[in-house]
């Protein structure tokens, strides 16, 4: 796996609360870049491992494009992860939690790809790395901020 990215933020509200609105992965167009659209595919619960989503996202030089998200792992409070069926990137977002004190948490979100190709190493991945980036730090941002308010 290649990382793409990975930001860390200080959150002032309770680990649960933070968990429970970004797991919610419904709710991820209201704070990161470039998600047009996401609804459940399935009937599991937020947060639960086998839950998917299909995704529309803007892709640079491409256009729209659909994604099945699906939910790997999810442990409450502390991890959660989901991988997209978007080949040939094959993205894998990873969000970390740890609660810094009662009313507040640290966020760690990670962006990979699990294409270990040669030349996705060279071509997909400089230009993936360069939008990422500045999508997941505003992103971030206003994750801190929609909990915040």
């Amino acid at each position: 796996m290649h990382l793409i990215t990975e930001h860390t933020i200080a959150i002032a509200r309770p680990v649960e609360a933070t968990y429970e609105y970004a797991t919610n992965m419904e709710r991820f167009g209201e704070w990161f870049p470039g998600v047009l659209s996401i609804a459940s595919a399935n009937s599991l619960p937020h947060g639960q491992r086998g839950k998917e989503y299909l995704e529309t996202v803007m892709v640079p030089l491409r256009g729209k494009r659909q994604i099945t998200l699906s939910v790997r792992d999810a442990q409450p409070n502390k991890l959660f992860v989901t991988e997209g069926a978007f080949a040939p990137l094959l993205p894998r977002m990873e969000i970390a939690f740890r609660a810094t004190g009662t009313e507040s948490c640290e966020v760690v979100w990670r962006m990979f790809s699990r294409n270990d190709g040669f030349l996705a190493g060279f071509t997909l991945l400089p230009l993936t790395k360069s939008v990422m980036r500045k999508r997941a730090a505003i992103g971030i941002k206003r994750l801190k901020q929609k909990l915040e308010s």
